[in-house]
């Protein structure tokens, strides 16, 4: 017992010692782990925001040429959400207008086409799943749509529609890309089926910068 306490006596300061530096220095790693995770979490969601950015105005661009080179009073995008189970047999229950550009005179939609009810146009959504390209026009109204599909582009002045889905990387659909060829501007119906290549094919730069920027 002796020889124990004398050991402790002479050897206990430096253990205690160099346990609490031990201890100082496990802390201070440990704060600058976390310091370290933050600076990397804050520079993560910097570069993920400034590709969203450069995504976002590379969407903008092309539908801006598209309206250009088309003619098309106005360009814009779709985009489906809100789904996890079918409801109806569509898979979304939601779509939100997200993109747009305009031609010479046309109305923005924009803000007004948010968070709307798929169910209510279900024959269009139908179809935009099942074909490679919708065509509406106001003056020759078909059956397969239905009446709020017709009122809606009514409402919105358009003669013709052309609208096309847009894909992501891993095929799922994931909203459509339309044209409105509205009656107030001057439009060629023989000629404005033409825009039926342009628009499948800004349809498929349109999904490929959307799965990236959303994951889709």
């Amino acid at each position: 017992m002796e020889d124990i306490l004398r050991a402790l006596s002479t050897y206990g300061f430096p253990i205690v010692l160099s346990g609490l530096m031990l201890y100082m220095a496990f802390r201070f790693g440990i704060i600058l782990l976390t310091h370290y995770e933050q600076k990397l979490d804050h520079k993560n969601h910097n570069e993920l925001a400034l590709l969203r950015n450069q995504i976002s105005l590379t969407i903008e661009t092309l539908l801006e040429r598209a309206v250009l080179k088309s003619r098309a009073s106005r360009v814009y995008i779709f985009e489906f959400h809100n789904g996890v189970t079918p409801l109806g047999g569509l898979p979304f229950l939601k779509m939100t207008n997200t993109y747009e550009a305009l031609g010479k005179g046309a109305k923005s939609e924009l803000h007004r086409r948010e968070n709307m009810p798929m169910q209510l146009f279900s024959s269009f959504v139908k179809a935009i799943y099942e074909k490679d390209c919708v065509v509406m026009d106001t003056e020759n109204k078909s059956d397969e749509y239905s009446a709020m599909v017709w009122a809606t582009l009514e409402e919105r002045d358009v003669g013709v529609a052309v609208c096309a889905k847009v894909t992501g990387l891993n095929g799922k659909i994931i909203g459509y890309l339309g044209f409105d060829f509205c009656k107030g501007n001057d439009f060629n119906r023989d000629t404005v089926y033409d825009a039926i290549k342009i628009v499948q094919d800004v349809a498929a730069e349109v999904g490929a910068l959307l799965s990236v920027d959303k994951r889709k």
